[in-house]
C-alpha cells in the first residue's frame, strides 16, 4: 500500500460558496477539486434551495432540493449541524442541473467524463480501478480517516467524519482528494449509509429520469460510475479546469 505521507503534499487552496462556506481545494492532474462535500443552501443568484421535504415530496419532486442525513444514523453525531459539518448535504439531481448554479462561481459539478478522467489519472499513477484490490483507485481517493486505520495519527479514528473499519480495504488518500462517506437519501425518501458509502452526483444526464453518479464503498477498493434515478440525494463535489 502506498501512502501520501511518503510523497510531497498535494497543493491545497480554498474556494468560498455564496453562503460563505469555505472549502479546501486540491489540484489533481489538470483539474482543481473541492476536497469537501458541498454544504450550500442557496443557488448562486441567492434563491434558496428547497429543503425539509417529506418522503413523498422527495420521491415526487422535479425541482431542486437538498436534505441532511439523519444524525441518529451516526453514533457520535448529535445534531443536523454536526452532520453537515462532517459530511455536507445531500442534493437531488434537479438541484445539480439547475441553471442558477450549485457550485461556487467559476466552478461546476463534474460530468461523468470528469469523474472518469479522475479515475484514469489515478489508475495511470498505479492504483487499478478494481473492487477487490486493496491498492485500488477508490482507496487511494478516500480520506485516510478510518476506524482502526494502521496509518495511525489522525487517520486512525472512530470520530466522524470517517470510513468504517475493514481488514483489507484501507483508505490512504494518496492524492489529497479526501473522499468521505456521506451516505444518501434514496428516491423513496429514507436515509442510509453514513460512514459506509460515498455517492457523488455527476452533472450528466443519462435519460429523462436518470443521471450519472460515482460511488466509493467502505468494503471495496474501486470507484464505480453508474446511472440512477434523479430523485436520489447524494453528495456533491465541485471542479474547475486549470488548462
Amino acid at each position: 500500500m502506498n501512502s501520501c505521507k511518503d510523497d510531497p503534499e498535494p497543493k491545497i487552496t480554498t474556494v468560498t460558496d455564496i453562503d460563505g462556506n469555505v472549502y479546501q481545494v486540491v489540484t489533481i492532474g489538470f483539474y482543481e477539486w473541492t476536497v469537501e462535500n458541498l454544504r450550500v443552501t442557496n443557488y448562486n443568484n441567492g434563491d434558496p434551495i428547497p429543503t425539509g421535504l417529506s418522503n413523498d415530496e422527495w420521491a415526487s419532486t422535479t425541482e431542486g432540493a437538498y436534505a441532511i442525513n439523519l444524525h441518529e444514523n451516526a453514533d457520535g453525531i448529535n445534531s443536523p449541524e454536526e452532520m453537515v459539518e462532517a459530511y455536507g448535504k445531500l442534493y437531488n439531481w434537479y438541484a445539480v442541473a439547475d441553471s442558477r448554479g450549485l457550485c461556487p462561481q467559476g466552478w461546476s459539478v463534474p460530468s461523468d467524463n470528469d469523474w472518469t478522467r479522475l479515475v484514469d489519472y489515478v489508475v495511470a499513477e498505479g492504483f487499478p480501478n478494481e473492487s477487490d484490490n486493496p491498492n485500488g483507485a477508490g482507496n487511494a481517493l478516500k480520506s485516510c480517516r478510518q476506524v482502526n486505520s494502521p496509518l495511525g495519527g489522525e487517520c486512525n479514528t472512530s470520530t466522524h467524519p470517517r470510513w468504517i473499519s475493514h481488514s483489507d480495504h484501507l483508505c490512504f488518500d494518496e492524492f489529497g482528494f479526501s473522499a468521505l462517506p456521506g451516505g444518501s437519501r434514496w428516491n423513496a425518501g429514507y436515509f442510509t449509509n453514513v460512514g459506509h458509502l460515498g455517492l457523488w452526483w455527476s452533472a450528466a444526464e443519462f435519460s429523462g429520469s436518470t443521471a450519472w453518479r460515482s460511488s466509493m464503498r467502505g468494503f471495496y477498493g474501486d470507484v464505480s460510475i453508474s446511472y440512477i434515478g434523479k430523485n436520489n440525494g447524494y453528495s456533491v463535489r465541485c471542479l474547475r479546469d486549470i488548462d
